[in-house]
This record gives C-alpha cells, sequence and structure tokens, in this order.
C-alpha cells in the first residue's frame, strides 16, 4: 500500500487484468456499492493498447506515492 498526496482527491477507479483488459468505473467492491449504491462498471476485453494506458497511469501514481509504514 502507498499513500499519495499529489492530489487533492485521488478518484481512480480502475483494473488491469493481464496487460490486457479493463475495467473502470463507479463500482467499489464493498457492500454499499452492491446493496445500496447507483453504480457502474465497464470492462473492456482484449484491448492491450488500453490496458497499456490504463498500466501507464497506475505506474505514474505508483511512483508519486510513498510507502504506507506499519505502526506495529
Amino acid at each position: 500500500m502507498r499513500l499519495n498526496d499529489s492530489h487533492a482527491i485521488l478518484h481512480h477507479e480502475f483494473m488491469v487484468i493481464d496487460g490486457q483488459h479493463v475495467q473502470t468505473g463507479s463500482f467499489n467492491y464493498n457492500a454499499a456499492a452492491v446493496n445500496r449504491n447507483a453504480e457502474n462498471v465497464l470492462v473492456i476485453w482484449n484491448n492491450p493498447t488500453l490496458a497499456g494506458q490504463y498500466g501507464a497511469e497506475w505506474k505514474k501514481l505508483w511512483v508519486e506515492g510513498v510507502d504506507v509504514k506499519p505502526n506495529y
């Protein structure tokens, strides 16, 4: 886990799967998203170009961040 304070709000919600597929949208993997919220999700299959663009964004955010130090 890393922290990134380079942005006022970091609200990306996407996954890159196997460098081929992208899932994006507002859906969070929690009970509220499933049971109470109005959410959306889009899965784009077999698009390595798009997956590479999302992967590059993830890497940029990772590099900007800092490791979370355990408190134990």
